[in-house]
Order: C-alpha cells, then structure tokens, then sequence
C-alpha cells in the first residue's frame, strides 16, 4: 500500500468521524480504506484507532501520528508546488508591500527588472510607508526600512544600506549660508519626516565624535518625495536618503553640505512570516534584490524606518 496515500485516507477518515464517511468523501470502498489504515499500523506497531461497530476514536498514539500525517501531507505539498513552479518557470500573484518614496525613486527599476526575468509572475505592488499586517493583508513579503521587529514570528532579511545626507537647492544657500557644523542647524529651516524616529533630533557623527541637534521647520511631511520637492523649490534642508536624490545632486538642483559629518544610516529589508518553506516566489525576489542591490557594509547597525 502507498503510504502517503494511505495517510491521506487516514487523515480523511479522522475528519470525516467515521471509516464508513471518510471512505464516501474520498469515493473508495471501506474495504480500500480498512486495508489502508491496518497498512499504518503494522508500519507503526501501534493501534491508531479504537473501533466499535458505532464509534470510532483516535487512541494516544494516533493522536500523534495524525499530527505527524497532517504535517507530512502540508509539507509534501509545498514542496510539490514549489518544485513544479521550478520546471514550470515562477507563475502567479506576488504581494508586495513597499515604501513609497523609495519605491517610486529607487526601487520600481528593480522591480520591474525581476519581473521581466520571470513574466509569469503577476507583481502587485502595495505602496504605504507605514506597518503593514502582512498576514491579515495577504501580503506576501514587505521591503521596510525597520528591522527591530515587534513581532517576533516575522523574519527581516537586510537587502541594501541607505545612506542619508543634508541638501538644498543653490538658491537656499545663497539665502541662508551653509552651516558649518550640526549645531548650526538650529538656525535653519530644516524638512521633517513625520515618520522618522529622529523627526525632531537629528544625529551625526563628525570629527568630535556624536552630534545631536534639535531641528525644527515650516514644512514637514510623511513623504520623502514632496520633502525633496520642497528642498528643490528652496523652502529648506531636508536629511535624506541619497539614492533618493542622485539624480538631483548629479544636475546640481540640490547640493549637499555637512559633508564632513554622517548621520547613521539606514537599512532595508525584506520582511516576511516565518514559515517552514519560504514560498519560491519570495525566495526568488529576495534574492533577486540581494545580488542586484549594492552590498551591504557589515558596520551599519539595525535602524528605524528612513
């Protein structure tokens, strides 16, 4: 008797309450499902069912071996559909959860680069720069600037570092100097990020060591965009991530200062459940951004959100 089919039948049966239910969903014969079952005990020298022409139990040991079935049979099915979607090339629904000024500046020529390796991968991009409830949501994995993790059961994989940096445009310079030191920004009309752990206190490291300078201005926003916007009509200066503003700081619309002084970087990740088997889609975008992004500098600590 196949003994993965045999635990098949016997998971149904348990389901079913009886032998004689179990063998109708499954639309054998009791005599099939009977031979099946008397299969998995004399493989398991043990009584897996107390059976009376009207009852039918689970003994202890069967209790445990029909644990043991119901993870076998999930785990033997994950693995089939993975490795089906190996030889059958990454096909279906992807969820993701992403920032969105990250995302919109940075990320989508990553994305769209790792769909158009696997085509029959349909990407849905859910854009929210705050906590997502992947389970609750249906979201597949989340590339969040966070890694200290309030729930413990979700796995953070650290994919690039985000260097920031103080800029302005020419025009705000011009108006306002640039200052010299991080001290100097409390004369300045410094952009904030609304959802930053440092909002109100930024933080350097310079020459005399840490630095750390209440900041405060007329503009704020949970937007990292619409802050380099503002930044590039000369409203103030913001600390931002400098993927974000490459290309502005290539044109010379935004131009940075402090130059000699670093604030603590930030992370992202890839966030997702933990799980026994990682689905292969997931697998496959994570390290897809692994190899693709630039390396990470073993030096930079876990942060909060950029």
């Amino acid at each position: 008797m196949d003994r993965y089919a045999a635990m098949q039948y016997f998971c149904r049966v348990v389901e079913q309450g009886s032998l004689a239910a179990g063998a109708r969903a499954l639309n054998l014969s009791n005599s099939v499902v009977t031979k099946a079952i008397q299969s998995l005990e004399a493989w398991t020298d043990c009584r897996l069912l107390a059976r009376t022409t009207r009852s039918m139990q689970l003994t202890e040991a069967g209790e445990r071996f029909y644990s043991f079935c119901q993870r076998t049979l999930a785990d033997t099915e994950r693995t089939l559909t993975d490795v089906r979607s190996v030889s059958r090339g990454l096909t279906g629904r992807l969820v993701v959860a992403a920032p969105v000024s990250l995302t919109l500046s940075h990320l989508h020529e990553y994305l769209h680069a790792f769909q158009a390796q696997h085509p029959g991968i349909e990407l849905e991009m859910r854009l929210n720069d705050r906590p997502v409830d992947l389970v609750r949501e249906g979201i597949d994995v989340a590339l969040r600037g966070q890694a200290r993790l309030e729930d413990s059961s979700l796995v953070a994989m650290p994919l690039m570092d985000l260097a920031r940096v103080v800029c302005a445009a020419p025009a705000y310079w011009e108006r306002h100097g640039r200052p010299a030191t991080p001290a100097d920004l409390s004369g300045h009309n410094c952009l904030q990020y609304l959802l930053g752990d440092d909002r109100d206190e930024w933080v350097f490291d310079g020459p005399d060591g840490r630095a750390r300078v209440r900041v405060s201005g007329t503009f704020r926003a949970d937007n990292s965009l619409l802050l380099i916007d503002a930044m590039r009509r000369g409203v103030g200066l913001g600390l931002v991530p400098s993927v974000m503003v490459k290309d502005a700081l290539a044109d010379g619309s935004l131009q940075t200062s402090l130059d000699a002084y670093v604030a603590p970087p930030r992370r992202l990740f890839a966030v997702y459940p933990t799980r026994d088997h990682l689905m292969l889609k997931v697998h496959a975008l994570v390290t897809f951004l692994k190899q693709q992004l630039p390396p990470l500098t073993p030096s930079v600590p876990s942060a909060a959100p950029p």
